[in-house]
C-alpha cells in the first residue's frame, strides 16, 4: 500500500513538472506572438472609448459596437491613467495565461489533450495576443467550469461568474443562459427528490446575478435597431432551418479546415457521445448548453451578423466546459460503470482532434490570421505610421484622416495629437459608425473648410487609408508624400501621409 501511495505521489510530481513544463512553453510561445503582434483597429477603438466615455457615456454608446460592456470597464482605469496603448494587450496577454494554467493544473483531462488545446488555437495567439473581449469568454467559463462543484456551497460567486459571463459578449449569451438555468433545474430536482426547500433557496442568493445581468444587456442595446450596420435578415421556415443546418456545418468547416463530411461525422458523433454520457449520468444539462450553444451562433450568423473565427472559438471553451462538468459529474454520482469511461474517453478523442486540425488550419497559407503571418506578417501598419508622424510632425500640426475606423489604430499610438475627420470636419475619437462619420466630401470642399476653420494654417497633414471619404481622391496625386506602406497588411490597414500645402 505504502508502494502504490510513493509510486502514486511520483507521478503526480511529474505530472505537475509536465504541466508546468507545457504553461512554461504557452508563456514563451505567446509572448513572441505578443512581441510581434501589431494592433490594429478594433482594439484600438475600445481603447479609444474607454479613454474618452465616462461609463455612463459607455452604456448609451455601447448599443453601436455590438459588444458589452464589461471588457470596456475592465480596460478604462488603464486608458483612463495615461497608460500606452500596448497595454491592452498585455492585459489580454494576463487573462489568457490565467486561463491556459488554470485548465492545465485543474481540468480532468489527459496531459496530451489539454496540451493540444493549450498550445492550439483555442488558447493560443487569437484570444492572447489579439486584445478584444473573447479573452474573457475564455477566462469565465473555465473558472465556472473549475467552481461547478462547490456551485451550492459558493452560490454568490458562482451567480457573478455567470453575469459576467452574459457581460462578455454576445455570442455566449446563450451559453450562459442555459449554464444558470441548469444550475437552477439541478436544485430544484434536488428539492423534489430530498422534499425540501433548502437548494433551491440557497441557489437563489446567486441566480439572481446573471438574471440581473442579463436585464443590463437588454438595457444596453434596448435601441440598437437605431444603428445604421443594425441589420435582421428573413427567411422562410424552411429556408431559415436548411440556412441554419448549412451554418452549423461551415463553423466546423472554418475552424478545422476539414471538408463537410468529415465536419458533420465530428458534430454527430459528438452528439452520440454526449448523449450517452447524460443518460448514463441521468443529466442531460451539459449536453444541452454545448447544442444550445452551438445553434445559438449558427442562428445568430444567419440572421443577423455573419460571425468569424474569434466566435467559433468561443464554443471551444464551450466544448472544453462540457467535458470537464461531465467528468465532475461522473465523480458526483460513482458507480457509473465503464460505458461513462469509454464515451468520455471518446469526448477527449474529439478534443485532441479538433485542436489538432485547428493548429494545423493555422498554418494555412489563405488564413489571414496565421501563424507564419503572426511570426513574420504585419497585421496592421498603424504602430508604424504612428512612430513616423511622431518622429517626423509636430503635435501642434494639423492632421486629417479620411476613415474613421482605420485611423482610428494610428489616433491610439499619439495621445498628443489631434486629428480631424475630413469627413464631418470633427475631432476624431472613436468610431461610432453613426452616418455622421460615413459622410463624403470632395477634395476642394476639404481645402475650403481648412480655410475657413483654421485661416492661419499653410499646409496640412492628410492619413489616407482604405475606404476614404473624399470623392476626389485622385488630387491627392498633387501632393507630396511623406510616408507609405510598402506591404500588404493582413486587416487592410495600410496608410499614406501627404502634405498638402494651402494656396
Amino acid at each position: 500500500m505504502e508502494m502504490k501511495m510513493t509510486d502514486m505521489n511520483r507521478k503526480q510530481k511529474t505530472d505537475t513538472v509536465i504541466l508546468a513544463a507545457v504553461f512554461l512553453g504557452y508563456l514563451i510561445f505567446n509572448g513572441i506572438l505578443l512581441a510581434r503582434h501589431e494592433l490594429w483597429r478594433d482594439e484600438a477603438n475600445v481603447w479609444l472609448m474607454a479613454k474618452e466615455l465616462s461609463p455612463l457615456q459607455l452604456f448609451s454608446e455601447i448599443k453601436y459596437q455590438g459588444h458589452p460592456c464589461l471588457w470596456y470597464l475592465l480596460i478604462m482605469p488603464f486608458a483612463k491613467a495615461g497608460l500606452p496603448f500596448r497595454t491592452i494587450s498585455f492585459i489580454s496577454y494576463l487573462i489568457m495565461a490565467a486561463s491556459a494554467g488554470l485548465f492545465l493544473f485543474k481540468a480532468p483531462l489527459s496531459k496530451v489533450v489539454k496540451t493540444a488545446a493549450v498550445l492550439g488555437p483555442i488558447f493560443t495567439y487569437y484570444y492572447a495576443e489579439i486584445a478584444r473581449n473573447y479573452c474573457l469568454i475564455a477566462l469565465l467559463l473555465v473558472l465556472l467550469a473549475l467552481y461547478y462543484p462547490k456551485r451550492n456551497e459558493k452560490c454568490v460567486l458562482y451567480g457573478l461568474l455567470l453575469g459576467f459571463l452574459v457581460q462578455s459578449d454576445m455570442v455566449v449569451l446563450m451559453a450562459a443562459g442555459m449554464i444558470s438555468l441548469m444550475w437552477l433545474c439541478e436544485n430544484l430536482w434536488k428539492c423534489c427528490k430530498e422534499r425540501t426547500k433548502e437548494p433551491f433557496l440557497n441557489s437563489l442568493k446567486g441566480i439572481w446575478i446573471p438574471l440581473f445581468s442579463l436585464f443590463l444587456l437588454i438595457a444596453q442595446f434596448y435601441h440598437v435597431s437605431d444603428s445604421p450596420v443594425f441589420q435582421i435578415s428573413s427567411y422562410g421556415f424552411m429556408d431559415l432551418l436548411k440556412e441554419i443546418r448549412n451554418y452549423s456545418c461551415w463553423i466546423m468547416i472554418r475552424l478545422t479546415g476539414r471538408g463537410e463530411i468529415f465536419c458533420q461525422i465530428f458534430l454527430l458523433l459528438s452528439l452520440a457521445l454526449l448523449l450517452v454520457v447524460s443518460a448514463r449520468l441521468k443529466n442531460i444539462w451539459a449536453a444541452v448548453v454545448l447544442t444550445a450553444a452551438y445553434l445559438f451562433e449558427a442562428v445568430f450568423s444567419v440572421l443577423i451578423y455573419q460571425l468569424h473565427i474569434w466566435h467559433f472559438i468561443a464554443l471551444c471553451f464551450v466544448m472544453l466546459w462540457t467535458v470537464w462538468v461531465l467528468y465532475l459529474q461522473k465523480e458526483e454520482v460513482k458507480p457509473v460503470g465503464r460505458v461513462v469511461g469509454i464515451a468520455l474517453f471518446g469526448l477527449q478523442a474529439l478534443v485532441l482532434v479538433l485542436s489538432v486540425c485547428m493548429f494545423m488550419r493555422w498554418n494555412y497559407k489563405e488564413e489571414a490570421s496565421s501563424l507564419d503571418n503572426a511570426l513574420h506578417g504585419v497585421y496592421s501598419d498603424g504602430v508604424y505610421t504612428a512612430e513616423y508622424i511622431k518622429q517626423n510632425i509636430s503635435p501642434d500640426a494639423l492632421m486629417v484622416s479620411v476613415n474613421v475606423p482605420y485611423a482610428s489604430t494610428v489616433i491610439a499610438y499619439l495621445p498628443e495629437y489631434t486629428f480631424y475627420f475630413a469627413g464631418n470636419g470633427q475631432r476624431e475619437t472613436y468610431a461610432d459608425w453613426s452616418d455622421e462619420q460615413g459622410r463624403r466630401i470632395s477634395f476642394e470642399e476639404l481645402l475650403e473648410w481648412i480655410r475657413t476653420s483654421f485661416p492661419e494654417q499653410s499646409e496640412f497633414y492628410l492619413l489616407d487609408s482604405e475606404d476614404s471619404c473624399l470623392t476626389e481622391a485622385d488630387r491627392l496625386a498633387e501632393c507630396e508624400v511623406l510616408y507609405q506602406t510598402l506591404e500588404e497588411t493582413a486587416r487592410g490597414e495600410e496608410y499614406t501621409i501627404y502634405r498638402v500645402i494651402l494656396e
